[in-house]
């Protein structure tokens, strides 16, 4: 088929081509006046089992709850310390490990992006609700659609608990999970594209998914973890997935009007993407790119589970619902 030939070359265009991928090395926690305040400040509180006592008592309960410690703190008053001096020498905010500096609140790392996780969290559940109450269990895809729902709501959690807290293991759940819904969705479009019938075909493509997951996973954990090809990876995966859809869902708008909530959804994520591409300091602190992203997606799952319903319902009947097509 059409979609067919047109999905194959979007593979091969993205395969050669690659994606450059470039990481500006973090001024911040490379400067001399990081290093020195943190050293000093190490030393001078966190050496001795006495000195770490009477830091923990000073913490205040978010602190304690998101595990702060001494070293950590050291970390975090000596990156606004040195920012503080390096951009009173009218040069750029730098970033530190890889990150912009960001306040924190009742211990939250980055709280607009906690905030807008969540925002994100709520529209899914919201969403995914409306869909059992709107499609009955025998339409099908409707069991396959929940379990999307829940890996969904799954990826988020993990993204509020990596904003707020950022260490090495909340960092792996928020990308492997991230990665998750992105992957299912692209399977969601393979079987779709299946048809009705096609049982097998559907297996092996899940068995190819599921597959492909478990060796992404063992590969960033085997050893350091390879940010650039996880970002490459990422971008592939996103960029068939919208491709695809989007052709999918064009070359059915004039029969299935329903299908305006994919374009809809699709052309929403391209366009929030450039958030992510633009990136910039934290506004006051708290409001960098890629927490306005974050806040931009919230819509998302408004329009998405829109056409997922209007699509299970055409499953069922072979037909545009009426009564769905006057609900939206």
């Amino acid at each position: 088929e059409m979609e067919w030939k047109i999905l194959s070359l979007c593979v091969g265009v993205i395969l050669l081509g690659g994606c450059a991928i470039y990481v500006e090395a973090s001024r911040g926690d490379n400067s001399n006046e990081y290093r020195g305040c943190y050293h000093v400040c190490h030393f001078n509180n966190c050496s001795s089992s006495r000195e770490i006592e009477i830091f923990e008592a000073s913490q205040s309960l978010t602190e304690k709850l998101f595990l702060w410690t001494c070293d950590d703190e050291c970390k975090y008053y000596c990156m606004w310390r040195s920012a503080k001096i390096i951009m009173n020498r009218g040069e750029p905010v730098p970033q530190y490990f890889g990150k912009w500096p960001f306040v924190r609140l009742w211990g939250l790392q980055e709280p607009a992006s906690v905030v807008f996780s969540i925002f994100n969290l709520l529209a899914h559940a919201a969403n995914m609700i409306n869909f059992r109450k709107s499609v009955p269990s025998s339409a099908p895809l409707s069991q396959f659609w929940q379990i999307y729902g829940g890996v969904c709501i799954n990826a988020w959690i993990w993204s509020i608990v990596f904003h707020a807290r950022d260490t090495p293991w909340t960092e792996m759940m928020d990308y492997f999970c991230a990665f998750s819904m992105v992957l299912l969705s692209l399977f969601g479009l393979l079987i779709r594209m299946c048809g009705r019938e096609r049982r097998r075909l559907k297996e092996i493509l899940g068995v190819l998914c599921i597959g492909f997951f478990c060796y992404h996973i063992w590969y960033l954990t085997k050893r350091s973890f390879d940010y650039g090809y996880n970002m490459k990876v990422n971008i592939i995966v996103g960029v068939l997935n919208g491709f695809g859809w989007m052709v999918w869902a064009c070359t059915r708008w004039s029969s299935r009007r329903y299908v305006q909530w994919c374009i809809y959804t699709m052309l929403w994520v391209g366009a929030s993407m450039m958030l992510e591409l633009g990136d910039f300091p934290p506004l006051f602190w708290m409001f960098d790119a890629h927490a306005l992203w974050h806040f931009s997606t919230a819509v998302l799952p408004f329009f998405w589970y829109r056409f997922l319903i209007g699509d299970c319902l055409y499953l069922l009947e072979g037909k545009p619902i009426e009564d769905f097509k006057k609900q939206i």
